[in-house]
């Protein structure tokens, strides 16, 4: 059945390389992989259209740097958005299988998305005719769903919660001739906890053992990093009514750093076959791609305002990675990333946005937007981890200007429309995963909505 103790542990973290642990992989619940440009309620008014153009207020200093130098005097900016997604799995399309072939035996997961907000906050000084400084800080990157105990698919993933902070330092110098370069150092600090049942029914089929020998598991990870992104803009006023702006982002790399609990864990001793609690010191790197931003402001007449913009991101460098052990002899978790070949990769990504502004009258106006965005998984890469698909979004916001005195109130709202359900057909890439699969369809409804105020002091 087995022949010692080292042969079945090296074997057993063998079949949970990649079965126990699926990828941490990266956050929000949307197309965008795990980005959130949902950085103020005035862009967003407007599905962010032209927001490396168009620079409204210190929350420039997020999508393009070169702005601040458009603002005169000493802006502040701060805000929240919050988004509410109903994203429900389908009891009757939902269906599991664990390592050795055997159903499991669950749910689709119910509505595993918790309403939450996410603060932003921008100051920028105008030093002098040339220079200006800004700092911001805000939420840039995040994933968050728990799909409860009973879900179908809880070995692949079950509850996982990841998010960045981000403290930006920024500057723009102007030429005094309607061009002007701006960039800035993102200090990101990411955060992130995911816990998942552990089948392991994979080790008793490589093993012999009866159905039922082992029972379940469950695995807590836990880890942390602080990292650095580059950003940098430019932004051109081609004619007093249209301006062009530029921006990109380095991207950058966590590698998150903390500790890993499996409960139920099976280990051989003199006494036989046993089932123990494991802990270790874990990593998983988490690839944050390169972007880059274009955008357009076109003032069409004294009341209307067109924007357009794009932007394209990296994901194919952020391929799903597993958590590997730090220990000197690892007991539970694999010593080093699989092999290329069964690691599914992401691709490339753009996203398009078209918006207006209307002047209803001098202190208030009327903001309008579109986005399409593209998915960094397909049907092929999917999985309850990444439940991601293409969408197309509409907003509608309003702005109010000279409030209590000289305070800009920016609101809006916009809603997520996919084409149909979201599609889950994941299978396992690594033989040693024997036949785990998971298929569901998922009914997604996204709402966001923001309030942001603005002052020039």
């Amino acid at each position: 059945m087995y022949s010692s103790r080292s042969g079945f542990v090296k074997e057993s973290r063998a079949v949970l390389a990649l079965a126990v642990l699926t990828p941490l992989t990266p956050l929000t619940a949307f197309a965008g992989g795990l980005s959130n440009n949902d950085q103020s309620a005035s862009t967003s008014a407007v599905s962010n259209a032209g927001s490396v153009a168009n620079p409204e207020n210190a929350s420039t200093i997020f999508f393009n740097p070169a702005g601040m130098s458009r603002l005169s005097g000493t802006n502040l900016s701060f805000g929240a958005i919050l988004f509410e997604i109903d994203a429900v799995g389908r009891d009757s399309q939902t269906s599991a299988t664990r390592a050795n072939g055997d159903k499991v035996v669950g749910d689709g997961g119910g509505d595993h998305v918790e309403t939450f907000a996410v603060p932003n906050a921008y100051l920028t000084h105008e030093v002098n005719d040339w220079l200006d400084v800004g700092l911001g800080v805000y939420v840039p990157y995040g994933l968050g769903f728990d799909y409860g105990d009973a879900f179908a698919g809880r070995f692949i993933g079950d509850e996982i919660e990841l998010v960045s902070y981000a403290v930006s330092p920024s500057f723009a110098v102007d030429s005094g001739e309607g061009f002007s370069l701006g960039g800035g150092i993102n200090v990101l600090y990411a955060d992130a906890e995911q816990r998942n049942a552990v089948d392991f029914s994979g080790i008793e089929a490589r093993f012999s053992l009866p159905r039922g020998t082992l029972s379940d598991g469950q695995a807590k990870l836990e880890g942390d990093d602080i990292a650095l992104e580059f950003s940098i803009g430019m932004l051109w006023q081609a004619t007093p009514e249209t301006s062009f702006g530029l921006s990109a982002r380095t991207g950058t790399e966590f590698n998150l750093k903390g500790t890993g609990t499996i409960s139920n864990f099976p280990t051989l001793s003199a006494s036989g076959l046993a089932q123990t609690t494991v802990t270790e010191r874990i990593e998983v790197p988490i690839t944050i791609p390169q972007s880059l931003s274009v955008g357009l402001a076109h003032q069409w007449n004294d009341a209307l305002q067109l924007l357009a913009g794009a932007t394209w991101a990296k994901w194919s460098d952020a391929s799903a990675l597993s958590v590997v052990s730090r220990e000197k002899t690892p007991a539970a978790f694999p010593a080093e990333q699989p092999s290329e070949d069964q690691v599914q990769s992401w691709k490339d990504t753009w996203q398009w946005r078209v918006g207006a502004v209307w002047q209803v009258a001098p202190t208030w106006s009327l903001k309008a937007g579109y986005l399409y965005d593209e998915s960094p998984v397909t049907i092929k890469t999917r999985s309850p981890l990444t439940p991601f698909d293409d969408y197309h979004q509409v907003s509608l916001g309003a702005q109010i200007r000279d409030v209590a005195g000289h305070w800009t109130v920016d609101v809006f709202v916009a809603r997520v429309f996919y084409e149909g359900d979201i599609s889950i057909d994941y299978k396992a890439t690594d033989p040693v995963q024997g036949q785990t699969s998971f298929k569901s369809e998922y009914d997604v409804v996204p709402w966001t909505a923001g309030l942001q105020f603005s002052r020039k002091f």
